[in-house]
């Protein structure tokens, strides 16, 4: 069951969420990355809590989905990944450099993700385990890369809104290249993928 988190923390006053890359390399036993890197995706219209049904202007309030946003005319692009915290989508360094600046330390909510990330793997270990031992001949030949996206709330609690197995490498703009090309790079290093020279 899942609810609507209503008191969600803002950033001049507009939704935020967070894209969390987690790399598998082994299921058994589990080894689990968590990129250190990732990207923050604003809404486009700044936050009222629900009073009514959601209409088509306010999902753009409510909803975070860079897909949805991009379509918005606030949308804001970043066109520079060196300004990394400007724009309808941040990288996840400028987060916490924003949390800093507040004198929020960033380690007690990067805690809690790592934290779901574990127990969401668990919750789903038997599932996992089956379709591995089912799919995969050799246990050293593949690996997977996921998104999980996290929603901060007003107390600085974090909440799973999904965990996509597939999670997208799209890059629309040059902050996507830079975040998503260091990942990409950086998973096939530890799957220990080498170039055919």
């Amino acid at each position: 069951m899942s609810h609507y988190v209503n008191d969600p923390y803002l950033i001049n006053g507009y939704k935020f969420d967070l894209r969390i890359y987690v790399g598998v390399t082994s299921i058994n036993p589990l080894w689990i990355y968590v990129y250190d890197e990732g990207l923050v995706w604003f809404a486009t219209v700044k936050y009222q809590p629900i009073t009514e049904a959601i209409d088509e202007f306010s999902r753009y309030t409510h909803l975070t989905n860079y897909a949805v946003n991009k379509k918005n005319a606030n949308f804001i692009e970043n066109t520079d990944a060196d300004e990394d915290d400007t724009g309808s989508k941040w990288s996840l360094s400028a987060l916490w450099k924003h949390f800093w600046s507040l004198d929020i330390d960033p380690k007690i909510i990067r805690d809690q993700i790592d934290d779901i990330v574990i127990k969401t793997f668990i919750t789903a270990e038997h599932h996992i385990n089956r379709a591995f031992s089912e799919q995969v001949c050799h246990q050293s030949n593949c690996f997977e890369m996921q998104g999980f996206d996290v929603l901060i709330d007003s107390k600085l609690k974090v909440w799973l809104l999904e965990a996509n197995l597939s999670a997208s490498l799209a890059c629309d703009t040059p902050l996507d290249q830079k975040i998503k090309g260091n990942l990409i790079a950086d998973t096939f290093s530890l799957a220990a993928i080498v170039p055919i020279e």
